[in-house]
């Protein structure tokens, strides 16, 4: 193996280890890799603390997590055909990379890159998917909306025909029901809300890690199908200097900059920039309305990390501004005009300190404080907006009789100040939320592999409970269990439920129904969504020949007890808001296969089924826009001196309800169909890389597909009739980009 073959096998072993890790935080656990001398991963070595019976097994990645010890720092390493091999362990090791070589042993530490593309721990009690920075490079992925391409529990689509926003999916519901993290904490609620996706730059995503159906009772009440968390690059794991250019056939242009520095051990800073814009005025389908807006991005964000004895932390500060302008050509006389305009200023952080004694203890402070002012026009009517916020959060965290007992408790603070007038009308509110939680868990991962079943070994639980305090609602408790049963160490089940809610943030949770002139109609007082989910997870790795493969089936029940509905179709060019009258549901199942086909070819297929229904004025019906099927198909290959990746990504949409025209003038019902036909999209890639240089070609919607009239009347943008929130397809057909990434 030379040494390019044997720093890549470090890379993937590290971030392999770093997805275990994040799917595992719930106990504090030594994790790592056991290879042989040919950087091949052992399966089933143990790993056990020396002169005690606690140990574990490697599963098929090589990997393992066995829980800390007070008493013992001395791992023992055995593998059939090898002699044991003992390990000192400092408190500050964290992830462990020990290759066993003949009948002597060498241990070593390394903290590398990311090399693994997705990852579903089969040890995890959450049902937590992982995407690395690898996976992200497979697309263009210039921002977090387009971080999903190649992802098939998450899909994103467009809001409007006007402004190409983007929001995501999950479980067939909208985006306003999945919380968005950054770094575990709530990030871009409230006016920032539905341009959120646009605010985190692809090349400042360490990872994403994907949380289905219920989840930490730590992070707030405010998930209902799951949680996105963005784990952002680290200055002391990023290159100390990074830049990305890219640009595409529609003349967008993008750049990035990393400047890190590591000053001392303790102390490491990093400073993130990114700029990018839109001016070309592009009119592809003839409608006279311009098919992206120009726009113009500025983004930059400084962190700095410490550590001072058991105590460390971070300080980070972040500043956005955002204008984008779009509408009519400027040829047209007194044209339809949109204007966004968006400044942002935010201060976040954490501190940790992990207390002295046999039983491990710590306690952490999580906090932020924001500033947004938003300025919108959409044709002659105006939205404005000023928002003020702070959040805070501190969690105490101990280790109970044993390394598998935890328990954690904390108390949160959110308050949200907002002004915000919407076509002359004011919608000013303040919103605070104080809550306490407490949460369980236990787990253990010993003896997975063992012919013997043991429940104890093979189950998790994680057990919280949440209740929160709304000065305007009242009380809310938030119940929440996550269990897992390992069949064996290739094999889990798992099982979650509980509850969450919302505060409705509108305006901007309907943003999309400002691209049309139809009367907004808010039936009564909007009371806070809640809904229960329930779901069932199988993950497993099979070895088919010398290649491994994982098989992943999933089932969720969403079922709302309020619910804000948005009706366009009650009532002729109204919308009306009101809240929930009956039920209101959403089923969906995903079935995927991951198949290592050859060394460095991978392909990978899910099939998705959601079904969503909601009741409109006493009527169950299908909820508009949301594909009842959805087909994924990714084609990975690289070769073996990992110079060259070839990448290629199908998706299949199917047929999707329209909202209904009743009462519509024909040939304005002719622009728009009451089904959606289904449609397949294609995206490519090829990358080249050469030392720390990195060269990527690709194109995206090689299929051309395009939706035919995507602005409904819009030859009349004054008409009653105009709307452009109707959007089930691309707008833009086949687009080229090119981009570098060099960084030493």
């Amino acid at each position: 193996m030379n040494q390019t073959e044997h720093n890549m096998k470090w890379i993937f072993s590290f971030f392999t280890l770093l997805i275990t890790t994040l799917a595992l935080a719930q106990t504090d656990d030594l994790r790592g890799f056991v290879a042989n001398e040919e950087d091949e991963f052992l399966i089933g070595a143990t790993v056990s603390w020396q002169r005690t019976t606690a140990g574990v097994t490697t599963d098929l990645n090589g990997a393992f997590a066995i829980p800390r010890r007070e008493d013992v720092t001395t791992l023992v390493i055995q593998y059939v055909g090898y002699e044991p091999f003992t390990l000192e362990v400092d408190p500050e090791d964290q992830d462990l990379y020990i290759t066993l070589s003949g009948v002597a042993t060498l241990g070593t530490i390394e903290v590398t890159e990311e090399e693994k593309g997705n990852y579903i721990s089969t040890l995890g009690t959450r049902y937590v998917e992982t995407i690395s920075s690898n996976e992200l490079k497979k697309a263009a992925c210039c921002n977090l909306a387009e971080s999903f391409e190649t992802n098939a529990s998450v899909d994103v689509g467009m809001t409007n025909a006007v402004t190409g926003g983007s929001e995501v999916q999950m479980l067939g519901l909208r985006g306003i029901y999945t919380q968005l993290l950054v770094e575990n904490r709530p990030a871009m609620n409230g006016l920032a809300q539905p341009f959120a996706l646009d605010y985190i730059p692809g090349t400042w995503v360490e990872s994403v890690q994907i949380s289905k159906g219920a989840s930490s009772v730590a992070n707030g009440p405010q998930s209902i199908t799951g949680q996105i968390n963005t784990e952002l690059v680290k200055p002391e794991t990023d290159r100390p200097f990074f830049i990305n250019l890219f640009g595409n056939s529609l003349g967008r242009l993008e750049a990035n900059m990393h400047l890190n520095r590591v000053w001392k051990p303790s102390l490491s800073t990093g400073l993130l920039l990114h700029a990018s814009g839109q001016q070309q005025e592009i009119d592809k389908n003839g409608d006279r309305f311009l098919d992206l807006p120009k726009r113009q991005q500025w983004n930059g964000m400084y962190r700095m990390f410490y550590q001072l004895g058991k105590t460390e932390g971070q300080f980070n500060i972040q500043g956005i501004r955002h204008r984008q302008e779009g509408g009519q050509l400027s040829t047209v006389d007194d044209p339809w005009r949109l204007k966004q305009d968006n400044d942002r200023v935010e201060v976040f952080g954490k501190n940790g300190h992990v207390f002295e004694g046999p039983r491990y203890q710590s306690i952490g402070f999580i906090y932020n404080a924001y500033a947004h002012t938003y300025r919108g026009q959409y044709g002659s009517r105006i939205h404005h907006g000023d928002q003020r916020g702070a959040y805070l959060n501190l969690l105490y965290n101990m280790e109970g009789a044993t390394p598998d007992h935890n328990f954690s408790a904390g108390i949160s603070h959110q308050t949200d100040d907002i002004r915000e007038d919407l076509f002359g009308v004011s919608f000013d509110r303040k919103d605070q939320v104080s809550g306490v939680f407490t949460q369980y868990s236990y787990g253990s991962v010993q003896d997975i592999q063992k012919s013997t079943f043991s429940l104890k070994n093979r189950a998790g639980i994680i057990l919280g409970v949440r209740a929160d305090y709304h000065q305007r609602f009242g009380w809310f408790v938030t119940p929440r269990l996550n269990a897992r049963l390992n069949l064996d160490a290739q094999t889990v089940i798992r099982v979650s439920a509980g509850r969450g809610w919302r505060n409705p943030n509108f305006p901007p949770d309907w943003q999309s129904m400002l691209f049309n002139n139809w009367t907004l109609q808010v039936n009564e007082k909007l009371l806070p969504e809640d809904a229960w989910v329930f779901g069932t997870n199988l993950t497993k790795s099979i070895l088919v020949g010398s290649r491994i493969w994982s098989l992943v089936f999933d089932a969720f029940h969403t079922r709302f007890t309020n619910q804000v509905v948005m009706d366009m179709e009650s009532q002729h060019t109204v919308i009306q808001l009101y809240n929930l009258d009956g039920r209101s549901y959403s089923n969906s199942l995903l079935a995927m296969v991951n198949m290592e086909l050859a060394r460095g070819l991978e392909l990978k297929v899910a099939w998705k089924y959601n079904e969503v229904k909601t009741t409109y004025q006493g009527k169950l019906e299908s909820l508009p826009m949301v594909p009842l099927h959805r087909l994924l198909a990714t084609l990975d290959y690289v070769t073996p001196d990992k110079v060259w990746r070839f990448n290629l990504t199908g998706q299949g949409v199917g047929s999707m309800r329209l909202p209904s025209q009743h009462g519509f003038p024909p040939d304005v019902i002719a622009q728009s169909p009451q089904h959606s036909p289904a449609y397949v999209l294609v995206n490519s890639q090829v990358s080249w890389t050469h030392g720390d240089l990195d060269i990527y070609l690709g194109g995206e919607n090689l299929t051309n597909k395009t939706q035919p009239y995507p602005i409904v009347d819009w030859q009349q943008p004054d008409s009653e009739h105009f709307d452009a929130s109707r959007v089930y397809a691309p707008v833009i057909g086949t687009r080229v980009y090119m981009g570098i990434r060099y960084s030493l």
